[in-house]
């Protein structure tokens, strides 16, 4: 995995820092499938693999196949 930096407000800032860890590593699960899901849409293979090389880490952090799932079919 690798970190981006992203702008929120000041105060999602701070409930960041102050959000427990387990928390922080859902939301960023939750996030990377989300940002993957929106900027790899254009390439269905590329999406697909970007997919399988993140379930593994996502199931070590936490992120279920269900929970996968409601965010994959999102609108």
């Amino acid at each position: 995995m690798e970190r981006i930096v992203i702008e929120v407000s000041p105060n999602v800032a701070k409930a960041w820092r102050e959000a427990p860890e387990n928390k922080r590593k859902q939301l960023g699960n939750e996030t990377s499938v989300r940002i993957g899901k929106e900027l790899l849409k254009g390439s269905k293979e590329e999406y697909l693999s970007f997919i399988d090389d993140l379930q593994q880490t996502m199931k070590e952090r936490g992120l279920t196949q269900e929970i996968l799932d409601d965010i994959l079919n999102e609108n």
